[in-house]
């Protein structure tokens, strides 16, 4: 099994678009076993995704056809026994607006069982403006 986080840039999305993008992360990875979490802060996605490494390509080749973000740069990719978000098809976690409680309000969302790099890519996300 393996995780992968990736951002890209998607500039003043609307709330609609965001929720398509979530429906479609949350059928798609149902479909195929992923798992993850996603965050949107007004201009970028980071997104975690694990699974077989066969259905996170083929999720990946989908999220680089979507015209909606661009400049996808995949963070890290990591080797893992267990699945850190094993009940999320796709979590999306609200970024408070505050850049300054950001941080701390999204580590008290974060699964437990994230390892110390892959928390530590995501909160530093969370203080991108």
């Amino acid at each position: 099994m393996r995780q992968y986080i990736y951002v890209s840039t998607a500039p003043n999305l609307s709330d609609e678009s965001l929720d398509s993008i979530l429906a479609s992360c949350a059928r798609n990875n149902a479909e195929r076993g992923v798992t993850g979490l996603l965050l949107y802060n007004g201009r970028n996605f980071l997104q975690l995704l694990e699974g077989a490494e066969t259905d996170l390509l083929w999720v990946m080749a989908r999220i680089s056809a979507d015209n909606r973000h661009s400049g996808i740069s995949k963070l890290e990719d990591s080797f893992v026994t267990d699945r850190a978000c094993p009940d999320w098809t796709m979590r999306h976690i609200k970024l408070v607006e505050n850049v300054d409680q950001r941080r701390q309000a999204l580590e008290a969302e974060l699964p437990a069982g994230l390892s110390d790099t892959m928390r530590r890519i995501i909160l530093n996300f969370a203080a991108l403006n």
